[in-house]
C-alpha cells in the first residue's frame, strides 16, 4: 500500500529483511530490538529535555498568574479554561484516531490528515457555543470570561491534531517543539497583558487563546506536508467515519479522565468556593507534573507499538515501559513530597499553604496510575480499541466523584485529595486486569496461528 511505501521511510517500521536470523549469541537481543531501545531511549531523553523546559514554563505561568490574579481570580480562570479544555480534549483525539489507522489503511496520510482537521473544525463549530453556555450558566464566571475561553477551542484542537499524527510518524522533535511552544506562549501573554498592563482574569484568558492560535499557525505551517496541498475530502466516507468514531471514543476518554483528574475541584467549589478551588488546584498541578517522565515514555514508544509486527511484540514492549514509568515516578515522587512544604509557600506565597496536605495525599494515587499513561497506547492506539481506556477512566472518575462527595463536606481540601488518589488507585487497577487479558489474548492468538 501506497501508505506503507510512506511510513518505511520514516523509519516507523522495521526494515527489510529484520528478525529473518537469529543473532550469533541467543543470548543477545536482535540488532532490530537494540536499535528500537536505542531509538525509544533517545527519544524518551529529548522528551524529557523538552518537557524540561515546557513544564517549568507552565509552573512558572501558574505562579506569575497566581501571584497576579489571586486565588479568587485564579479560581475563575481554572473554571473557564477548564470548560474549554473538556471540549479540547473530546474534539482533540482526531490525530490520534489517524494514528491509529496508519498500518491499516489505503488512504495516505495526507488524506487522513485532511478529513480530520475537516472534521475537527466541523465539531468545534458545535462544541465552543455549546461549552459557553455550559460556563456561563454555572454562574461562576461571567459569559464574556467564558467567550474568551472558547476562541481557543479550534487553535488548541488543530494542533492537537498535527500533533497526534506526527506521533504516529515518530516525528518526536517536531511533536516535542510544538508541546513547547503553547506554554511558552501563553506565559509571554501573561506577562504583557496581566503583569505589564494590568487587565486581569482578562488578559489571563486572552493570553490563554492567543498562545493556542499562534501555535496553531505554527504547527500547520510546519507540518504543512501532512496536508498540504488542501482539499474538501469527504469527511463522511468510510475512512472518515472510522477516524469519527475512534476519536470521539479517545475524546471521551480525555474528558472522562479529565473531569476524573477534576472531579473534586468541581465538588470542592461547591462546598467552599472559588478560594478553595484556586489553592486546591496548586497541588493538582504540581502533582500531575510528576507525569512528565510517564508521559515522554509513553510519547517515545507510541510509533514504535505502532510499527511492531504482532500485538504480542507490542503487548511486551508496553509492559516493560509500564513498568519502567512506575519505578520513575516513585523517585519523583519521594523528592516531591520532601520538597513541597518548603517550596509551595516559599514560591507560590504563604496564602497557598494549604495546598501542601492536599498535596501529599495526591502522591500515592498519582505514583500508582503513572503507568496508565503507557497503558493506553496498547489499548487506544495499537489495537484500535479505544474503549478499553474510556472504561477505565469511567470507573476511576466514578471512584473520584463518590469518595469526593463524602470526604469533602468533612474534610475539605484534604477529602478532595483522598478522594482523587482512591480514583485513581481503582483506575490504575482496572488497567492493568484489562492489559492483561488483552495481552493474555494475543498470546494465545499467535500460538494458534502456528502449524501443528
Amino acid at each position: 500500500m501506497a501508505l506503507r511505501r510512506e511510513l518505511g521511510t520514516t523509519g516507523v517500521q522495521p526494515a527489510g529483511s529484520v528478525g529473518v536470523a537469529p543473532p550469533v549469541n541467543p543470548n543477545l537481543a536482535p540488532r532490530s530490538e537494540l536499535a528500537e531501545a536505542r531509538r525509544i531511549r533517545g527519544n524518551t531523553v529529548e522528551t524529557i529535555l523538552f518537557r524540561a523546559l515546557s513544564t517549568p514554563t507552565a509552573l512558572l505561568f501558574v505562579i506569575v498568574q497566581s501571584r497576579l490574579l489571586a486565588p479568587e481570580g485564579r479560581g475563575e480562570f481554572v473554571v473557564v479554561v477548564l470548560g474549554a479544555t473538556i471540549v479540547s480534549r473530546l474534539l482533540g483525539q482526531l490525530g490520534v484516531a489517524v494514528t491509529s489507522r496508519l498500518h491499516a489503511s489505503d488512504i495516505p496520510v495526507t488524506g487522513l490528515a485532511r478529513r480530520a482537521l475537516l472534521l475537527g473544525a466541523a465539531l468545534t463549530a458545535v462544541g465552543a457555543p455549546a461549552m459557553v453556555g455550559i460556563t456561563a450558566a454555572s454562574g461562576q464566571v461571567p459569559t464574556k470570561l467564558a467567550l474568551i475561553g472558547a476562541l481557543g477551542i479550534l487553535p488548541n484542537v488543530a494542533w492537537q491534531t498535527i500533533s497526534g499524527i506526527l506521533l504516529g510518524l515518530g516525528r518526536i522533535r517536531l511533536w516535542n517543539v510544538i508541546q513547547l511552544l503553547s506554554p511558552v506562549l501563553a506565559l509571554l501573554g501573561l506577562l504583557v497583558l496581566v503583569a505589564a498592563l494590568d487587565t486581569g482574569v482578562t488578559g489571563a484568558l486572552v493570553a490563554w487563546a492567543l498562545a493556542n492560535a499562534l501555535t496553531a499557525v505554527f504547527a500547520l505551517a510546519a507540518a504543512r506536508g501532512l496536508w498540504w496541498p488542501p482539499g474538501l475530502p469527504d469527511i463522511l466516507d468510510n475512512a472518515g467515519r472510522t477516524i469519527l468514531r475512534l476519536s470521539l471514543v479517545m475524546g471521551a476518554v480525555q474528558v472522562v479522565n479529565l473531569v476524573s483528574y477534576r472531579a473534586e475541584l468541581f465538588v470542592l467549589g461547591r462546598e467552599s468556593g472559588n478560594f478553595a478551588v484556586g489553592v486546591y488546584s496548586i497541588a493538582l498541578q504540581a502533582v500531575e507534573s510528576m507525569w512528565l517522565v510517564p508521559a515522554a515514555i509513553a510519547t517515545a514508544v507510541t510509533a514504535p507499538v505502532v510499527a511492531a509486527r504482532t500485538d504480542r511484540d507490542a503487548a511486551a514492549l508496553v509492559a516493560r515501559s509500564s513498568a519502567r514509568a512506575f519505578g520513575l515516578a516513585v523517585l519523583i515522587a519521594g523528592a516531591v513530597a520532601a520538597a513541597s512544604p518548603f517550596l509551595i509557600p516559599a514560591v507560590f506565597g504563604h496564602q497557598f499553604k494549604g495546598a501542601v496536605v492536599p498535596l501529599e495525599l495526591l502522591l500515592p494515587g498519582v505514583v500508582l496510575y503513572a503507568p496508565v499513561n503507557v497503558l493506553v497506547v496498547y489499548f487506544s492506539v495499537r489495537r484500535a480499541e479505544p474503549w478499553w481506556s474510556l472504561a477505565v477512566a469511567v470507573v476511576s472518575m466514578l471512584v473520584t466523584v463518590g469518595a469526593a462527595v463524602l470526604l469533602i463536606p468533612s474534610h475539605g481540601a484534604r477529602g478532595a485529595a483522598a478522594g482523587s488518589t482512591i480514583g485513581y488507585a481503582a483506575g490504575t487497577a482496572l488497567a492493568w486486569t484489562f492489559f492483561g487479558m488483552l495481552r493474555n489474548r494475543a498470546a494465545a492468538t499467535k500460538l494458534a496461528a502456528k502449524p501443528a
